[in-house]
This record gives C-alpha cells, sequence and structure tokens, in this order.
C-alpha cells in the first residue's frame, strides 16, 4: 500500500534491532544496541526482563525518529526457546532462561537414557535440549520451587515484549512448537507436559495463533514511550528465524536456507509428514505457510572461528571484520582440502544436533609434526563444514540443490567456498544482515491486511554465488567420513572426562 510503513523488531540474545521499511521493502529508519546477558555461574545464561524491555523501547524509539514517518503496524520477532514467565501480577517471576543455557543439562541426560525424550519427540517431533521452556520449568520445579509455585504464564521473548506493548498475552505457532505443542494437531499435549514432571503448569501457556494475526493494539502507556498513536496494531509476530524466512521469501518445500552465526541453524521447509520416529533436531510450524521447518541447530558456527582467532592474536589484530576473515582465509588457503590430514571437532558448547550431548568438547585429531598453523586454521572451517553436512546426511531428506546463506560466516568468501564443496550444493550468500527485521516488519503488513507476506515485493539485494568444484567435492569425501566416525566413538571420552572433572570439584 503505497505510503505506508512498518516497524519490524528483532529482539536477539545479544542485540536488538528496529527498523521501519514502506511497502516495497525500502528501510527508512534503523536503529540497534547491545544487549546484556546474566552469567551467575558457568553454563548459565540470563536476561533481566525489564532491561530488555526498556532496551527494545529505546531502539524502536530510535528507528522511528530516524523515518520520521506514520506507521501502520508493528510486527515483533525474538529468539526462541527460554523460560519467560509471569506471575499472577504479570511480573516477570525472575530473570529470564535464555535458550543457550546450560543448567538442566544433566535433565536431558537422563531423559535420553530413560527413553523420555524419545517419547516426547512423539508430540512435538523435536529432540529436547537443555535449553527449552519444558526443561527449565522442570529446573525450577526442582530447584527454585518457590519461584516455580509463582508461574501463571509463559511465554517467549517477543511474547514478553508484545505483551508491554498491547497488554494482550498470546504466541504464535512458530514459538510454541517447542516442546509442547503435537504438530499433528497444532494443539498442546498435556501429554507432553506431564513427560517432564509439569502438567500442572499447562494453563500457563497462551493459546497460539499464526504469526500474522492482530493480536492488540499499542497502550496508551506503550504509544506515549514510542511517540506514536495509541492502537497501532501489533502482530502475534513469530520466532526470529520465522522473521529471517519470511525476509528471504522462503516457504516453498524443499527451501533451505542455513544461517552461519555464533551457532549455525540449517533449516529445511517442509510439508506437513507423519510421525517416524525420533527425529534430528526440532520442527518448528512455518510462521505464515501451512508448512513445518526441520531446524538442525548444531552448537557450532563462528564461535570456533573466533576461538581460533583468540589463540591467534596476530590475526584478531588485522582490523575490522573484514580484514580479519581476508587474512583468515589467506592462512586457511594456503593448506589444501582436507587439512593435511588434521580434523577438528567443533563441539566447543557441547552439542545438540545431529546428536544431543551437552558433555561433548571439541579438538583436533591427525596432528603430526608436520601440521602447520595453515592447516589448524583449514581444519577449524572444515571442521564446522563437516558438522552441518553430518546435519544434512541425518535428516534423510533430499540432497537440497541450493542452500541460502546469511550470518557473520557467511561474509567471509573462502569459507563459503568451503561450505559449497563440502555439502556438495551451491551456496547462495547473502551479505545483508536486515531480512529478520524486514520479515518482522513483512508479518505486520500482512497482519492489516496490506501486503501478501507468500509473495512480498522484490528487494534488490547482493547475492553471492558458489558453485561447488567436483574435484574438491571428491577431496572431502574421507576426510569427512573420518570426522563422522571420531565423532561417533568420542562419547565415552567425554563421558569419562564429565565425571573425572566432577570427582575433582570442577565443572565441566
Amino acid at each position: 500500500m503505497s505510503g505506508a510503513a512498518y516497524l519490524g523488531v528483532d529482539v536477539g540474545s545479544t542485540s536488538v534491532k528496529a527498523a521501519v521499511y514502506t511497502s516495497a521493502g525500502r528501510c527508512l529508519g534503523i536503529a540497534a544496541k547491545p544487549s546484556r546477558s546474566i552469567r551467575p555461574h558457568i553454563g548459565w545464561s540470563e536476561q533481566d526482563m525489564d532491561e530488555v524491555w526498556s532496551l527494545t523501547l529505546d531502539v524502536m524509539r530510535a528507528a522511528i525518529e530516524a523515518a520520521g514517518v506514520r506507521i501502520d503496524a508493528i510486527g515483533v520477532s525474538g529468539q526462541g526457546d527460554g523460560l519467560w514467565a509471569l506471575d499472577d501480577g504479570r511480573r516477570p517471576v525472575r530473570n529470564a532462561i535464555l535458550w543457550n543455557d546450560a543448567r538442566a543439562d544433566d535433565l536431558v541426560l537422563g531423559w535420553i537414557a530413560d527413553g523420555t525424550s524419545a517419547e516426547l519427540s512423539r508430540y512435538s517431533r523435536t529432540s529436547n535440549w537443555a535449553g527449552t521452556a519444558g526443561t527449565l520449568l522442570r529446573w525450577l520445579e526442582d530447584h527454585e520451587p518457590e519461584n516455580a509455585a509463582r508461574v501463571r504464564h509463559v511465554l517467549f521473548c517477543k511474547d514478553w515484549i508484545n505483551f508491554r506493548l498491547t497488554g494482550v498475552l498470546s504466541t504464535d505457532y512458530s514459538d510454541a512448537s517447542i516442546p509442547f505443542l503435537d504438530i499433528g494437531t497444532r494443539a498442546y499435549a498435556p501429554e507432553a507436559l506431564d513427560l517432564l514432571g509439569i502438567g500442572r503448569h499447562g494453563g500457563a501457556l497462551p493459546a497460539p495463533a499464526r504469526s500474522t494475526d492482530v493480536k492488540g493494539g499499542l497502550t496508551a502507556e506503550a504509544a506515549a514511550a514510542l511517540g506514536l498513536a495509541e492502537g497501532i496494531p501489533v502482530a502475534t509476530g513469530t520466532i526470529d528465524l520465522g522473521a529471517q524466512m519470511a525476509g528471504m521469501n522462503l516457504g516453498r518445500p524443499g527451501d533451505v536456507y542455513l544461517v552461519l552465526g555464533t551457532t549455525a541453524m540449517l533449516n529445511i521447509v517442509t510439508a506437513p509428514e507423519p510421525f517416524a520416529g525420533e527425529p534430528v533436531g526440532a520442527t518448528l510450524a512455518h510462521s505464515y505457510a501451512d508448512r513445518f521447518i526441520r531446524v538442525i541447530a548444531p552448537l557450532t558456527g563462528t564461535q570456533a572461528y573466533d576461538w581460533f582467532l583468540s589463540v591467534n592474536p596476530d590475526l584478531a589484530a588485522l582490523g575490522d571484520a573484514g580484514a580479519v576473515a581476508s587474512g583468515f582465509g589467506r592462512l586457511a588457503a594456503a593448506a589444501p582440502a582436507g587439512s593435511n590430514g588434521a580434523l577438528f571437532l567443533p563441539y566447543l558448547a557441547g552439542e545438540r544436533a545431529p546428536f544431543v550431548a551437552p558433555q561433548a568438547t571439541g579438538g583436533f585429531h591427525g596432528l603430526t609434526t608436520a601440521t602447520s598453523r595453515a592447516d589448524l586454521a583449514r581444519a577449524v572451517l572444515e571442521g564446522v563444514a563437516f558438522s552441518l553436512k553430518h546435519c544434512v546426511r541425518s535428516t534423510g531428506l533430499a540432497h537440497p540443490a541450493q542452500v541460502f546463506l546469511t550470518g557473520g560466516g557467511g561474509r567471509n568468501a573462502f569459507w563459503c567456498d568451503i561450505l559449497a564443496n563440502v555439502l556438495g550444493t551451491t551456496i547462495v550468500a547473502s551479505d545483508e544482515s536486515d531480512h529478520g527485521l524486514w520479515g518482522s516488519a513483512l508479518i505486520a503488513a500482512a497482519a492489516v491486511g496490506h501486503l501478501d507476506v507468500e509473495a512480498p515485493p522484490h528487494r534488490p539485494q547482493q547475492l553471492r554465488r558458489h558453485a561447488p568444484d567436483p574435484s574438491t567435492i571428491e577431496a572431502y569425501e574421507r576426510p569427512f567420513e573420518l570426522y563422522a566416525a571420531i565423532s561417533g566413538l568420542s562419547a565415552p571420552l567425554w563421558d569419562a572426562r564429565r565425571t573425572a572433572l566432577r570427582h575433582i570439584g570442577d565443572r565441566p
């Protein structure tokens, strides 16, 4: 609709961003600020919910002021999973516990061992992990029973922001998918809550709606804080991944989207399918299409790259991110495909796909006196690529013809070449960083009937195509098989390490 403008918001665990777009997808104003995580203990990750709200207000206000236009609708996306709980007074019970929190690792290992996780996947089609709302509610019952007793509403990050904007408690199907939803019926499964021992919290879950529904309008208080008119429609919104895929117009079965950020997310759009045993990764309801997204999200990604930089300060000192990436690429390119036999397991923060192993650790294998720093640099990039190939192979789905790639790792051209050759498919990389913001704004526009989210306007963007080289694909076949074999044989060693460190009073 000509002259209309929409505000998209993305509330992440490391930053909060907002931008205003026209109906043609042109950005009129954008703002961002880093967010603060709280880590009371090793492996814990929390955020102050009021602080997140205050920061989001600041960023929204800055984007609105930069745009200088009337806002017709608002769409919010946010980090998924975690526990954002409210009490009777609709105030935070405690700090939000985030998706990347590891305090409940022992619960997950126990549920894997006794079959609970496998049974839970019958409903959610998801492999449970430590950072899901269900696992964290159970942890709260076991370790903070006084807080567990105060829980009356269980939300997700974007739901908390929407509540503060509208006064309405809501969620959408994408966030509701894990771990309580029965994917087959698109309704909550009481059996799922009972399996986790948290059945009494079933009434705390808001009924899910489509992301493109309007669940409320700006309250007078929120409107005054933002300098907007009261009642402006706010869409139900979606998990951040859903907004990114909306912004890239990825909703057809077979579309594959890879985010190579701190952790990686491999996302494959599928039609509804019957339960066929415990799946790899997670299953999300697509934000707007009557389809699902298979999400295989290993805890690998650019954190392996960042770790290598941290122990090679000369590389980190080369300048801005582009200069550092170029220097890393030049060093890694001095080694051949396969890194002269050096292999890197990138499990620096445990692993959740293609297997769940919170006790997993990273490491190099195959080192000799001839191994060079270039071999190690290339092995790090290849190790992340091998992890992603491991994920693709584990799904049993058709090999993708192409993979759309965003995230910090996607701006490293040499790494994109490695990914193309390891995965044996063309990588279509985008250097744009606002897909999620545009997707949130697009969902807002669809919610008020101004745009069709399944046929959005064309937004010009720079795309780089990295085609695989057949000879290099072949060179990676044996190293990958060795990588997969070593990963499969490592579980007893990881368990032994965990036991040994506990014995001496440390925490793995």
